[in-house]
């Protein structure tokens, strides 16, 4: 296990609130999935296990974690996203296709339903969030809240998904919009603020709202400004942990220039000052330092599906703006095989056995995580 994670032990009783909210509620096997989410998992979780996957890698069971990718449309243009700097035509997974790869891991636990798109501009979305929600699993995503309106809160909320990540990287309007061009920060702020309310209506601890924030060369210097934002936004709502997620930009070449080295420890011990005083939890992404060895790698027991059905080993393989590279070296389509074919052949045997010696398979060159031998 990573031992910086041991730094949230304080959210043990938030993580039993929402099991007994669940399990108040009825939803039982949602409770267990967050249970399990809770202690298995590395992205909702402290990934208790990976330490035997590292030993013994052939051991892992099929995946019980994994994350879909429902969209490549995009209505913004963000500097620090590679779709931005795309030419292939965008896509949306259909909800037939989305049943037919979620039915291909049969004991599902926890879902990621984010990729480079943005997710509402598919019209199945939702039905996706209720399909999986209705199988009893636990659900989280990322989203800038700029296409959610008020039905759509409510949607969620109702759903009780389990976890939302507010995709913004400002403490400003002036700095949002520089970033985030296309977007609206007004608006934003508008329907988070209705998604709180609804919330704080319904006395739901569920969906709980997260913060993520991708550091870059624009926002560096609001970084500290950016948790009295957050616990500006989130003061009376009904949830036990706050947590704003800083990590590392996901470089390729056109964004290197927006590219911060390291985080001056000023304004780091500045951002830990403000979040005690205002008791919110901060992590900081593995991504800011590249120095595990391949070995340490358990990331690709969590795949990561494209919208197009290609499925790789992870998401951090993502926003290297080399997308046919990543379909052309990926498993398998999983709208054209099953999964278990793949994940029970040499092939596979022989991915998982190259980490384990320390060496990188073609698939992961541009892992934004471990140690890669050029």
């Amino acid at each position: 296990m990573d031992l910086r994670r041991l730094k949230f032990i304080g959210m043990t009783y938030s993580r039993l609130r929402n099991i007994f909210y669940l399990a108040r509620k009825g939803r039982f096997k949602n409770a267990y999935s967050y249970l399990w989410s809770s202690v298995l998992t590395r992205d909702s979780g402290v990934a208790l296990l990976d330490p035997l996957w590292r030993l013994f890698p052939l051991f892992t069971p099929y995946p019980e974690a994994i994350e879909i990718e429902p969209t490549t449309r995009c209505h913004l243009k963000c500097l620090i996203c590679e779709h931005t700097y795309w030419s292939e035509p965008s896509r949306d997974l259909s909800f037939s296709d989305f049943k037919r790869i979620v039915n291909q891991f049969p004991h599902l636990k926890w879902i990621g339903l984010t990729g480079i798109g943005s997710s509402f501009l598919n019209p199945d979305y939702l039905k996706m969030l209720e399909y999986v929600k209705k199988k009893g699993v636990y659900v989280e995503f990322f989203d800038t809240f700029d296409l959610v309106t008020e039905d759509i809160s409510r949607k969620l909320v109702d759903l009780a998904v389990d976890k939302i990540w507010l995709s913004c990287e400002a403490a400003t309007q002036e700095t949002y919009e520089k970033i985030r061009v296309g977007g609206n920060f007004g608006r934003m702020l508008k329907n988070v603020r209705t998604f709180l309310r609804l919330k704080k209506e319904k006395k739901a601890l569920l969906p709980e709202l997260w913060f993520h924030y991708i550091i870059n060369k624009h926002n560096l210097e609001e970084m500290a400004d950016y948790v009295d934002f957050v616990a500006e936004l989130m003061k009376d709502i009904p949830q036990s942990a706050v947590l704003i997620f800083y990590t590392g930009l996901m470089e390729f070449k056109e964004v290197l220039d927006l590219k911060v080295a390291k985080v001056p420890d000023k304004i780091r011990e500045e951002v830990y000052r403000r979040a005690y005083k205002k008791r919110i939890y901060i992590n900081w992404n593995e991504n800011i330092d590249r120095n595990q060895p391949p070995s340490k790698c358990t990331k690709w027991t969590e795949p990561f599906i494209l919208s197009s059905g290609h499925i790789q080993p992870c998401c951090v393989i993502n926003e290297a703006n080399e997308r046919e590279f990543q379909k052309e070296n990926a498993f398998m389509n999983l709208l054209d095989d099953e999964f278990s074919h793949f994940w029970h052949s040499e092939r596979f045997k022989k991915f998982v056995l190259t980490l384990h010696e320390d060496r990188f398979p073609k698939v992961c060159k541009n892992c934004k995580v471990y140690r890669v031998n050029r």
